[in-house]
């Protein structure tokens, strides 16, 4: 219950941060989704807001429901999932390299990430070989991780914008229950320390100041 406390004022403040910003520098304002979670059981729908063709701020805010995914590590684990899912809010700041909001740029971002992770799994000793008795097991955990992400942008002036990339980041607070748990908003375990995630995300431009 603390967890979720902490999880619920994150999103509020984050959502006030948000509007603060957008009172003092919007330019243009876009509706956002990222297509390429949804393979992974995840939905993610938020705002930029552009106050310039170089510097933006972004909240997105998403659910994620049933993953299947699983770590690539050949990692012995005692857990197997069978649920996995929750919902994060996810903050950051982008950096357009580009010189005119007309032309494709390059960019840069760093976002920090809150979520809420559900999972419910069967634990298997790994040092009992004889008879094991599985055992249920369920956690509900907070967690915060920070990423960054690297990738290209379409012209900024358009009705519809997109948004490609590679989002790569750590957990700071890592409270799940195994190195294949799934962290919404940052996806699985891809080595050792960083989880990996695409990014495929289509912008619909709803406000527009000059």
């Amino acid at each position: 219950m603390v967890n979720l406390k902490k999880t619920i004022i994150t999103i509020i403040l984050s959502v006030i941060i948000i509007f603060n910003v957008n009172a003092q520098f919007q330019k243009s304002i876009y509706i956002g989704i990222n297509i390429y979670p949804i393979i992974e059981n995840s939905f993610e729908i938020g705002s930029e807001i552009n106050n310039n063709q170089n510097l933006s701020f972004h909240c997105y805010i998403g659910n994620v429901f049933k993953s299947k995914k699983n770590s690539p590590l050949k990692i012995v684990s005692p857990y197997t999932f069978k649920e996995k899912s929750g919902y994060f809010i996810k903050t950051g700041v982008k950096y357009n390299i580009r010189k005119n909001i007309s032309k494709f740029a390059l960019f840069i971002s760093v976002n920090l990430i809150n979520s809420y992770a559900i999972e419910k799994a069967t634990y298997v000793p790994l040092y009992i070989s004889h008879s094991p008795i599985e055992k249920l097991v369920s956690k509900n955990s907070y967690n915060l991780g920070f990423s960054g992400e690297i990738g290209i942008t379409t012209p900024a002036n358009k009705i519809i914008s997109i948004d490609l990339a590679l989002q790569g980041g750590s957990l700071l607070v890592n409270n799940l229950l195994d190195f294949n748990s799934y962290m919404p908003g940052m996806g699985i375990k891809q080595n050792e320390s960083i989880r990996f995630q695409g990014i495929l995300r289509i912008k619909i431009l709803i406000n527009k100041k000059d």
